[in-house]
């Protein structure tokens, strides 16, 4: 019932996002926000001499709605009070090159990239597409969940429809995307080069949503604006690494208990608020080939040292985050008993290419919550082997013959001198069972000796 009414809220807020496109035929349709922050970097000939890095952070209405989307126990049932059958989200993402209103090699963008409702994004109503390699119609997205995604973009084309096009097909030629002067082609190694000393990419993108309509004969696509530019080369602006001063501290709220466990330990779960700014560099970062995560940290209370956390969520995200409690486990704190307070405080990491090391934001104020049992580790780690010196000697002759005496022991009662190899108590039940038989056998002969008579 809780997750149902999240459920609802989480539905509520998203159409409060959205902005309703006039058409009889397609009333109230779900229209995502821009990608907010979005970012490109020059792989600098990794994967192909052209390939890029094209980053974006997902809007906190995505990723919440596409969380509910998740939990709940049934999809279908989820969409069908709206008319769906099945949605989700998936980018485009446009680019030029030097001039993005350049007929050639300006913004790619055409009206294929809408879709047909039965042949798919970036082709008409007979299947024919309108695009190229490079032309990013339907480029996913990693997970939607996430307040950062990347994708590879720009990658190298062999020399066949993807350089030259194909007009049956509508395959549209990278040569037709470019001018003469913006490349060099090696037609040995198949290779595309752009020198991006003179030369600047522009990238934008949009994300679109799509939703298979009960009874519909087809998909139907909403979008949102496209976001801003953003670009890498000659005339792009330089990335200045961030520092510790440079990333607010993070955000946290109603820490509680969860119903969840990690072998056989309580999990407790977070609320983290990402907010513009912290999105926004988490983007530029990943574009830049690193990375900003959150670490947690625990402690019981009265403790003077913080632990590290493992087995929680570290990847930043709006919404929920879950830590397992089993690394709290020390030797100084073998178990920790139920209702003992436990503090609890975040930070974000950020690593970057060129940077010798790591930077680290301030830590988050300190929430405190009263644990249940935690030490209940279905496989707990083994004790370390003692240190030994010197190799343990061979026992001497007389601790074997100890030994053997002490195997002589009978493993039943484990005090009877075992005659002949067996418990005292197993000659006993066989000399009872010896007696019955015997007794059931003169009993037999008399009976039949007795009717012998009576015959006679």
């Amino acid at each position: 019932m809780r997750k149902r009414l999240a459920f609802v809220l989480t539905l509520l807020m998203l159409l409060s996002l959205t902005v309703p496109v006039a058409s009889a035929d397609e009333p109230n349709p779900f229209v995502p926000p821009a990608p907010e922050h979005v970012s490109v970097k020059w792989m600098e000939g990794n994967d192909s001499p052209t390939t890029c890095v094209f980053s974006y952070s997902v809007p906190t209405s995505m990723s919440a709605f596409q969380t509910a989307i998740d939990e709940a126990e049934d999809k279908a049932a989820f969409l069908a009070p709206y008319g769906l059958e099945d949605a989700w989200y998936t980018l485009q993402i446009d680019w030029a090159l030097d001039d993005v209103d350049d007929p050639v090699s300006g913004w790619h963008y055409n009206k294929y990239w809408d879709g047909d409702k039965t042949h798919g994004l970036g082709k008409d109503s007979d299947a024919k597409l309108h695009c190229s390699d490079w032309d990013g119609i339907d480029c996913g997205i990693g997970n939607v969940t996430e307040t950062v995604n990347d994708v590879w973009i720009l990658r190298g084309v062999p020399n066949d429809d993807r350089l030259n096009g194909n007009p049956e097909t509508g395959y549209i030629g990278l040569k037709d995307q470019l001018r003469p002067d913006q490349f060099t082609y090696d037609y040995d190694n198949e290779e595309l080069e752009i020198d991006f000393t003179k030369h600047t990419v522009y990238a934008r993108a949009r994300f679109v949503f799509v939703v298979y309509k009960a009874g519909d004969d087809g998909y139907t696509y909403y979008f949102s604006p496209w976001s801003a530019t953003a670009s890498c080369g000659k005339d792009a602006v330089s990335y200045k690494p961030l520092t510790g001063k440079d990333i607010a501290a993070p955000e946290i709220t109603d820490l509680h208990m969860t119903d969840k466990e990690f072998n056989d330990n309580p999990v407790v779960a977070y609320t983290l608020t990402v907010p513009d700014t912290l999105a926004k560099q988490a983007v530029e970062v990943e574009a830049q080939r690193g990375s900003i995560v959150i670490e947690t940290y625990a402690r019981v209370k009265g403790d003077t040292d913080w632990v590290r956390m493992g087995n929680c969520d570290w990847e930043i995200k709006p919404g929920e985050m879950e830590c397992a409690l089993l690394s709290l486990i020390s030797e100084e704190h073998k178990k920790i008993e139920k209702d003992t307070p436990i503090e609890l405080r975040c930070r974000y990491a950020c690593s970057q290419v060129g940077v010798d090391e790591d930077v680290y934001s301030e830590y988050s104020k300190i929430l405190t919550f009263e644990t249940s049992e935690i030490g209940n580790d279905s496989k707990p780690t083994p004790t370390a082997e003692p240190t030994v010196d010197e190799p343990i000697p061979t026992p001497t002759p007389k601790v074997e013959a100890k030994d053997e005496k002490k195997d002589d022991k009978c493993p039943l009662c484990h005090f009877c001198p075992q005659p002949l190899g067996l418990c005292i108590f197993i000659w006993l039940i066989i000399i009872v069972v010896v007696v019955l038989v015997a007794i059931i056998v003169v009993k037999k002969l008399g009976k039949d000796k007795k009717d012998q008579n009576a015959k006679n």
